[in-house]
């Protein structure tokens, strides 16, 4: 198993560098490291056009802040628990775009839809998927067609 965390990669950047310097071929230093031998062919060049410096990773980008300030968020958490009734929705479902449309009129703040989820991960709120049960299934004939029925349509051994 290879560990793509960070400090594993430039752990295997360092140890890929130190085998070369030791006099071994790529294909074997691919080998040694479980990596392919293109991956130890960039892994070098990259070392012998940057050096040793440039060889870190960067990690993820941490990506603009939010456009809410703690206050406001505090709001729309007060907001968000009051339900989407008493804020002039037709039901009390919130979805993406009620959360977005209710910040663009309360703080008037812009948020695009498929940012919603994540803004409402960050704040503690999850999503919950409503159930769906068919109107026009009927529990006890289905249970009765199952234990009835259908064991005298399965062919016999």
């Amino acid at each position: 198993m290879i560990l793509k965390e960070a400090r594993a990669i430039e752990y295997r950047y360092d140890i890929i560098i130190r085998l070369r310097a030791s006099g071994k071929s790529q294909k074997a230093i691919a080998g040694l490291t479980n990596c392919s031998q293109c991956w130890v062919s960039r892994v070098l060049q990259r070392h012998k056009s940057l050096g040793t410096v440039s060889m870190g990773i960067k990690g993820k980008a941490p990506g603009n802040s939010s456009k809410l300030n703690n206050v406001s968020i505090e709001l729309l958490k007060k907001f968000l628990l009051e339900g989407s009734l008493a804020h002039g929705f037709e039901t009390d479902n919130w979805t993406r775009e009620r959360i977005a449309q209710l910040i663009k009129t309360k703080f008037d703040i812009d948020y695009h839809v498929s940012h919603m989820s994540k803004l409402m991960k960050s704040i503690g709120f999850s999503l919950q998927k409503p159930v769906h049960h068919s109107y026009r299934k009927d529990e006890w004939a289905a249970r009765k067609w199952k234990s009835e029925e259908l064991p005298a349509l399965k062919k016999k051994p």
